[in-house]
């Protein structure tokens, strides 16, 4: 949707059941041969899915599915965020919205110049043409699609949406416990990472990590235009806050980024010339007690960086299974007492719950006793930390899509703090940057599929020892860089 005159809200009420989410939009913002071509298709697959359906081909279906929404997504949703088309004046948008608001079956709605997406639940006896009926009458003058796409999602997948949504918010500012003022965070790697860039007036790039906005305002004071994106509210207020004086060449999102992509071109952008992730926890979340990240300071067991997610580390330690605590602790904090740890804490829940940091990290010193400088809690902590935010699951959803977003040219430079990360972004860049590729079963080597860009630096760039001095917590830090052929 045209970030120019949108609308976003989300309301507090959870999901029940199965829900929906409905795309209406104006006709005049897509060509007639286009939405033509689009419903043609649709029956084509529709009538299919029923066959498939029928004969109880399930992976067949499964396809069929996939296939509708790539289509849709293509020819309805792309062309939609990006159109100038419709004539949805803002005043319309508003009048829509406080029809959605006012109605109890709403969860949350999106409103841009020339569509309405709109998560919803049944609710009693109205039937769903009803409420599209009500929603299109509340908006007198605009004509609308005749035939919607209604989308069903259960209530999980409908939470996340909501979630999202909520975190998109104007009103975001007024997410309690989350100020400007509590957000001081040292940039790591600084001077190493805007020289990777290469920022200059004329140039758009991208921070994929905003945070306290330490890159971001040395790309700007080099004349760049910058897209900042974050899923704190806290570090988004921060940054808007120390940023204000860059004017409109400062641009805040709201959002992971994993979906950076898609963000940046539901606002009308396609290709920038720089991108930056700086991947990990910040300062300032971790020396929150209210966050709960660190188990120095009594605090809840949160651990969420976008505060509105729906799952928290308190969560995860006293409602999964024992083997998936285990999993967890092993494969994203290499935690070789993880099975201990797990069991431990299954045994301890069954009491009480385990609900404060420093409770959980007591908890694990019982398993584990303390060896050298490290607490034995610290990599549980992180382990958790990453299974609540799915940071890895992200950082491989940024690093797919990360080149696509490139002009040829454009660097691509990726800051890491742990051995996941980093083994993670290695070989990613490593594949990228091979002509060829070879295995013991060919005869020679072949052409790599993947080649699209160069090493910028053939080793990782580390803190300087000065850098080291001043801020002990950049000890770990390793940025990797790579340029678009």
């Amino acid at each position: 949707m045209n970030p120019a005159t949108s609308i976003t809200r989300a309301k507090t009420t959870e999901p029940q059941g199965t829900c929906y989410r409905v795309l209406m939009w104006e006709p005049s913002a897509l060509p007639s041969e286009q939405l033509a071509e689009w419903a043609a298709q649709r029956r084509t697959l529709l009538s299919r899915m029923r066959d498939a359906g029928i004969k109880g081909s399930r992976g067949l279906l499964g396809q069929l599915e996939n296939e509708l929404k790539a289509l849709t997504v293509k020819m309805i949703e792309e062309p939609l965020a990006q159109t100038e088309r419709a004539a949805f004046s803002f005043a319309r948008a508003e009048a829509l919205g406080e029809a959605l608001q006012a109605h109890d079956a709403v969860l949350a709605y999106r409103l841009g110049t020339a569509a309405a997406e709109i998560l919803m639940q049944m609710l009693g006896e109205e039937s769903m043409s009803d409420m599209l009926n009500h929603w299109q009458s509340a908006t007198p003058g605009m004509s609308w699609c005749s035939e919607p796409i209604v989308q069903a999602m259960t209530a999980a997948e409908a939470s996340v949406w909501q979630q999202e949504s909520r975190c998109e918010s104007d009103d975001e500012a007024d997410t309690p416990g989350y100020t400007s003022g509590e957000f001081h965070h040292v940039t790591v790697l600084l001077n190493e990472a805007v020289e990777a860039l290469q920022p200059a007036e004329g140039k758009v790039l991208v921070d994929a990590t905003l945070g306290g906005g330490g890159h971001t305002e040395r790309l700007l004071q080099a004349g760049a235009e910058v897209w900042g994106i974050d899923q704190d509210p806290s570090a988004r207020a921060a940054a808007k806050a120390r940023l204000a004086e860059f004017g409109e060449r400062l641009h805040v999102v709201a959002g992971n980024f994993r979906n950076a992509a898609e963000m940046l071109r539901k606002h009308g952008v396609e290709q920038v010339d720089g991108l930056l992730a700086d991947i990990g926890i910040s300062s300032p979340q971790v020396d929150c007690a209210e966050r709960g990240f660190s188990f120095l300071h009594e605090g809840p067991l949160d651990m969420r960086m976008n505060p509105s997610a729906p799952r928290s580390a308190a969560d995860i330690v006293n409602t999964a299974a024992e083997s998936e605590i285990a999993d967890i602790l092993w494969q994203y904090g290499e935690e070789r007492a993880s099975r201990a740890i797990a069991r431990r804490i299954v045994q301890e829940r069954a009491k009480a719950p385990i609900t404060t940091t420093t409770q959980l990290a007591d908890l694990i010193a019982t398993v584990l006793p303390r060896k050298g400088k490290q607490h034995p809690a610290t990599r549980s902590f992180q382990a958790l930390r990453i299974a609540v935010n799915d940071e890895l699951g992200a950082l491989d959803a940024l690093l797919q899509s990360g080149l696509s977003m490139l002009k040829s040219g454009g660097r691509f430079a990726v800051i890491t703090f742990h051995s996941l990360e980093d083994r993670a972004v290695k070989r990613y860049f490593e594949l990228v940057c091979k002509p060829e590729i070879d295995r013991p079963e060919w005869p020679a080597p072949r052409p790599n599929p993947a080649y699209a860009a160069r090493l910028v630096y053939r080793k990782p760039i580390t803190p300087t020892e000065q850098e080291l001095s001043a801020n002990p917590r950049s000890r770990s830090a390793k940025l990797r860089v790579i340029e678009k052929l």
